[in-house]
């Protein structure tokens, strides 16, 4: 099934459903890897990229499942619109913060969270991210 796991406008998808993986970390649903990438990815770049508006299927044919996405956009700290229109610039990757919430993934890899709300800038990591 194609599924939209998060998008350039702050939108998560939070049904926990689907196949789920036994890690060292505990049961995890594979869906959180999608989540999890968007948060490495800001975090791996010093909060300068963020890779979201994932969308695709879930590919569980052969020995080990993997996603199939499609359509990404990178939203960008520095210039809005440096990776097309869909790069809307610190407004993305603020609607993104103010939304994840880290799973099992997240903690796994070690990621600093993500802490922030509507009325407040994205704390990440203890670091003030403001534009």
């Amino acid at each position: 099934n194609f599924t939209k796991y998060n998008g350039n406008n702050g939108y998560l998808r939070r049904k926990k459903s689907g196949p789920t993986i036994d890690l060292e970390i505990g049961e995890v649903y594979l869906t959180d890897f999608v989540q999890a990438f968007s948060h490495w990815v800001y975090a791996k770049t010093d909060h300068k990229l963020l890779v979201c508006d994932l969308q695709g299927v879930l590919d569980e044919e052969g020995k080990y499942p993997k996603f199939k996405l499609t359509d990404p956009a990178i939203c960008t700290k520095s210039k809005k619109n440096r990776y097309g229109k869909t790069d809307i610039g610190m407004r993305g990757i603020r609607k993104f913060c103010q939304n994840h919430k880290c799973n099992a993934v997240c903690r796994g890899l070690n990621l600093p969270p993500i802490l922030g709300g509507k009325s407040e800038p994205a704390i990440f990591g203890g670091f003030l991210d403001v534009a």
